[in-house]
């Protein structure tokens, strides 16, 4: 099973003045839905069509059947009412969980006798 997840573009990592690489990869630093912040790889070919504050869908599906951890892989470039549509209601589903009262656990009954 293949999941993904929105995040939103902090700043997209290529050889500029200010960043200077030894490969030509491009990385991109998300803030995601759930408040987390991570860098991941784009295609090239998606990275010069996105831009700070965009959404983009991140592909969390595992690398491999025997290797379980994410791809971490951004897969699409999501823009306009569509980007803000998506990103508000993940956030607005984080947001409910989080704020959910929490109940605090009962002491022990503690039996004398």
């Amino acid at each position: 099973m293949v999941i993904y997840h929105p995040g939103k573009v902090i700043e997209v990592l290529s050889n500029s003045k200010e960043v200077i690489s030894t490969e030509n990869k491009v990385q991109i630093l998300l803030e995601m839905w759930d408040d987390n912040i991570i860098t991941c790889d784009i295609e090239s070919k998606l990275a010069s069509k996105v831009k700070e504050d965009d959404v983009v869908l991140v592909d969390y599906g595992p690398i491999s059947e025997k290797l379980t951890m994410p791809k971490h892989k951004v897969v699409k470039v999501i823009k306009g009412k569509t980007a803000e549509k998506i990103w508000q209601k993940y956030r607005e589903h984080y947001r409910k969980k989080v704020e959910q009262p929490k109940i605090q656990p009962k002491p022990p009954v503690q039996i004398y006798g």
